[in-house]
């Protein structure tokens, strides 16, 4: 007969496991949409970093008639001093799904919310009329294991895309 392994216990504040490294056993994640969690090395070390995700509300261009987005990066605990930013617009279709429209990336974003380090994404509109858009955004730190760093606003805009998803 094998022995029970011990259950830790779970503080319901953090979903954080009451027992030291060196008393815990592999075991079943609890359930969460989040992104939970601390990775370790074997000694117990922790690796990775969260860095913080900006993203505006999506709206209409300065430029012209389009669907605009940005998005930007902050270290949080982050040590390396770059990041790959993907940041998408999707616009809501009345079966209930969003349509991706435009994306852009840039691998080398320094920290920070100036213009100057923003990422932007733009799609023209094809109409004026009123549509609810999301603005979504990836942050991956360069070099540097990190939590998913994923952030999203949605707004209604004057911008409708009639034409072909991207």
């Amino acid at each position: 007969m094998f022995a029970a392994l011990p259950t830790p216990m779970v503080s319901a504040a953090t979903a954080a496991p009451l027992v030291s490294h060196e008393a815990a056993v592999p075991g079943i994640a609890p359930t969460s949409d989040a992104d939970e969690g601390v990775y370790t090395d074997e000694t117990g070390k922790r690796l990775g970093c969260t860095p913080v995700t900006g993203v505006d509300n999506p709206h209409r261009s300065k430029t012209g008639i389009a669907a605009s987005g940005h998005a930007w990066w902050e270290k949080g605990d982050c040590t390396n001093d770059t990041a790959t930013i993907l940041v998408c617009l999707y616009e809501y279709y009345t079966d209930g799904t969003w349509r991706r429209k435009a994306c852009a990336e840039n691998g080398n974003v320094k920290p920070g919310s100036g213009s100057t380090v923003r990422v932007p994404v733009r799609r023209d509109c094809d109409t004026t009329a009123s549509t609810s858009w999301r603005n979504q955004a990836d942050v991956d730190v360069n070099d540097e294991i990190d939590s998913s760093g994923v952030g999203m606003r949605q707004a209604d805009i004057p911008c409708q895309v009639t034409g072909p998803d991207q």
